[in-house]
């Protein structure tokens, strides 16, 4: 399916620039957890591009859901603030992928376990680039035991959703090989 391109809305790049503008609003404050601490919107901006450039969407709805992917669980936005800026599809397309932050960490990664085999593949190629995205460089800060436990539910997720495009899962499994090779090092160390 490498090249696959996914029918929909042509990219409108002033409603996809209003999203990149929300997403950097909202997650204003927020920075990555690597070495960096990139601001946060560098995450959003690479899983759209992913979206985009390696599983070849061109759907403006699914490059705005990439964008906004993180924006109901980790900022006060609400869905239907979403939905009015956005559109209906945008917002579900945006639920699918937000976890309960109401929930314990184990919980939501189980539950999303559960729920991904069910979601669409448009919704599974944002997971799958999220997930390629955070693989690159897991953080420091956490514990070797956290690190792995992540690495391990991430290829998980992964697993489930690299049948939606090759392309893409093999970037995801490249990247999670050198996360592990890293991590096993840090161990041996």
């Amino acid at each position: 399916m490498v090249g696959l391109r996914y029918p929909g809305k042509k990219v409108e790049s002033s409603r996809l620039l209003q999203a990149l503008d929300f997403a950097a609003e909202r997650h204003s404050a927020q920075r990555r957890k690597g070495p960096d601490a990139a601001p946060y919107v560098n995450h959003l901006i690479e899983v759209a591009m992913l979206v985009a450039s390696v599983a070849g969407v061109n759907d403006a709805d699914v490059l705005i859901a990439a964008v906004l992917h993180d924006v109901l669980e980790d900022t006060p936005t609400t869905a239907e603030e979403v939905s009015e800026r956005f559109g209906a599809r945008v917002c579900q397309l945006v639920q699918a992928l937000s976890d309960d932050k109401s929930l314990p960490r184990k919980r939501r990664r189980q539950i999303t376990l559960e729920e991904l085999p069910e979601m669409d593949s448009l919704t599974k190629i944002i997971k799958l680039a999220d997930l390629t995205s955070n693989i690159k460089l897991l953080p420091q800060s956490w514990s070797f035991d956290r690190q792995l436990e992540y690495l391990e539910w991430s290829e998980h997720a992964a697993t489930i959703c690299s049948g939606e495009c090759q392309a893409l899962a093999e970037l995801y499994w490249q990247r999670a090989g050198a996360s592990r090779a890293l991590l096993e090092r840090s161990r041996a160390s």
